[in-house]
């Protein structure tokens, strides 16, 4: 259901950088749109060409926690953030 969620808001997001894309054209010069998206598994994101001249890459990153037990710490990975980039 969140993975749904999360879909939705990255495509609506490419859907405004598309629509962007012809004021962004006039003044010759491109507009980034960067945003991220955080959930308890990883995810995927879009990734390639949108609109006229803007593409679009992800990364994401794991969020840890750590506690130290005395002898050495120990992490777990307890969400991910997905950070969409379109220029």
């Amino acid at each position: 259901m969140i993975n749904t969620a999360i879909f939705i808001g990255a495509a609506a997001a490419v859907t405004l950088v598309a629509l962007a894309a012809s004021d962004a054209q006039a003044g010759n010069s491109k507009e980034i749109y960067q945003r991220s998206y955080y959930s308890k598994k990883p995810m995927r994101g879009y990734e390639g060409h949108v609109g006229l001249d803007y593409y679009c890459t992800y990364k994401r990153f794991p969020i840890r926690k750590c506690k130290w037990n005395g002898r050495r710490e120990i992490c777990k990975i307890v969400k991910w953030e997905l950070e969409q980039t379109c220029y």
